[in-house]
């Protein structure tokens, strides 16, 4: 499994029949027909992890997953609709378990790989490095680091043009 699929998770209309009130045909809180209310599902597993599943615009897709893998009330990884599209496009990981962000990814395009990664190295809660794929070509394009940990960003590189074609 790719670190981009989420194939098993519940952003499937299909796979999660009756996850969603999307049949609801008044809709909820104004909303058009075909929203429902929005409601969180809570799956514990046999090992003491936890997932909780959430449509938050009642349109049937999860719009936010978060995973607890060890039982110990924070979140280790989520998986998020950005833009309400129905698909899962970014990802945050805290792997110290300090409740902040270690690591984000997103998929700008919907290709199912990271165009965007922004990590926080020395766990200080600030972003220490980024890198894009300006072109959607799979390769990183550009990438900046704050090697000294100040702000401001201290290496710098990006292929000479990432729009080239061979």
């Amino acid at each position: 499994m790719s670190e981009w699929d989420s194939s098993y998770l519940a952003s499937d209309q299909d796979a999660t029949d009756g996850f969603g009130s999307n049949d609801d045909p008044a809709g909820f809180a104004g909303e058009p027909a075909g929203f429902g209310v929005p409601h969180s599902i809570v799956e514990l597993d046999v090992d003491g992890g936890s997932r909780i599943i959430t449509d938050s615009d009642g349109d049937g897709y999860a719009d936010l997953v978060a995973l607890d893998g060890d039982h110990d009330g924070v979140i280790e990884t989520a998986y998020s609709d950005s833009d309400g599209d129905g698909r899962l496009d970014t990802t945050m990981r805290d792997y110290d378990e300090d409740g902040v962000a270690d690591q984000l990814l997103q998929d700008v395009n919907g290709d199912g790989h990271a165009d965007v990664v922004a990590s926080d190295i020395n766990n200080d809660g600030r972003v220490d490095a980024v890198s894009f794929d300006l072109n959607f070509d799979g390769r990183t394009d550009a990438w900046m680091r704050d090697t000294n940990y100040d702000g401001i960003p201290d290496l710098a590189t990006m292929t000479a043009n990432p729009y080239a074609t061979n």
